[in-house]
């Protein structure tokens, strides 16, 4: 088995598998030679180099599944990726990283993504945010197993606790287990794990993009996003669909504008379609519904 290799873990959600499949093309398309394994309860299409067949466990979402299976990795040195993340140019600098550090991440663009306090940690600084777990590079290491079982027993714990509770996506349990681990970590640049539909700032290329609408990742929708970040490298910022760089102007007297980069769309199609979209796959009695706040 190779030294480095991606890996991607799909369960309970078939749903998933068509982007599972987009985003395997992309990879190794700028990344022809590097090592895949795909742990999945259901069958998938693509370039997967390893397919390792898995049953759900019996904790009841599939974000737990993500924090038990990760830490299956058949490689010493991993790249987790989601399966909503579209490669637009190569990462093999991700994997030197290791041997300075146990893991890297970004940090989420949300300060907290556990909406509705459902997992509040008083014990733990506000000043210490979240990772995004969507993109995740890590190393075979006690330290690094220390981490990952502590990120699967919290939250297993949490939902055998709350097993009829709001499900909570995997960062928050994440979060204790990084601030309380010996294992370093460094923290990757928003360009490697790019939420393009969001908000954020990026100082260099674009590699990774982060996304999906309605369980679909569109490559002609995901150039078009690249083409707009990917026109500039220097500093810049990028907004509900717009990009903007700090341009310095004049000689005597300078001053600081934002110019305008571009702007690429949020969705495939336009909006008006997915309206549509959404009104018939919800009825008329649904928009009623909706209107009346059932």
């Amino acid at each position: 088995m190779n030294d480095c290799g991606v890996i991607y873990i799909l369960t309970r959600h078939q749903k998933y598998a068509p982007i599972d499949s987009s985003s395997v093309l992309s990879l190794k398309k700028h990344m022809p030679d590097v090592h895949v394994t795909a742990f999945s309860e259901f069958p998938l299409d693509g370039p997967f180099d390893r397919i390792v067949p898995v049953k759900p466990s019996s904790v009841s979402d599939g974000f737990y599944d993500k924090t038990k299976f990760i830490a299956e990795s058949p490689y010493d040195r991993t790249l987790f990726l989601d399966c909503d993340i579209y490669v637009v140019r190569p990462v093999p600098e991700l994997f030197p990283l290791l041997d300075r550090f146990d893991c890297a991440l970004t940090h989420e663009e949300y300060h907290n993504t556990d909406w509705n306090q459902n997992y509040p940690r008083a014990d733990i600084p506000s000043s210490f945010p979240e990772f995004n777990t969507g993109v995740f590079l890590y190393r075979k290491s006690e330290k690094m197993t220390q981490l990952l079982r502590s990120w699967e027993r919290l939250y297993r714990e949490y939902r055998e606790q709350h097993p009829e509770g709001e499900v909570v996506n995997d960062q928050p349990f994440f979060r204790p287990a990084a601030y309380y681990t010996d294992a370093r970590i460094a923290t990757l640049g928003r360009e490697y794990n790019c939420k393009f539909r969001g908000q954020g700032y990026l100082n260099g290329p674009v590699k990774l993009l982060h996304g999906h609408v309605k369980f679909e990742m569109r490559p002609e929708h995901l150039e078009k996003a690249n083409e707009v970040m990917n026109r500039g490298t220097r500093p810049r910022v990028y907004i509900a669909g717009k990009v903007f760089q700090q341009e310095v102007y004049g000689r005597l007297w300078t001053t600081n504008h934002a110019k305008s980069l571009g702007r690429f769309p949020l969705e495939p199609v336009s909006l008006w379609k997915l309206r549509l979209r959404r009104l018939r796959q919800i009825g008329v009695s649904g928009v009623i519904r909706k209107a009346l706040g059932k």
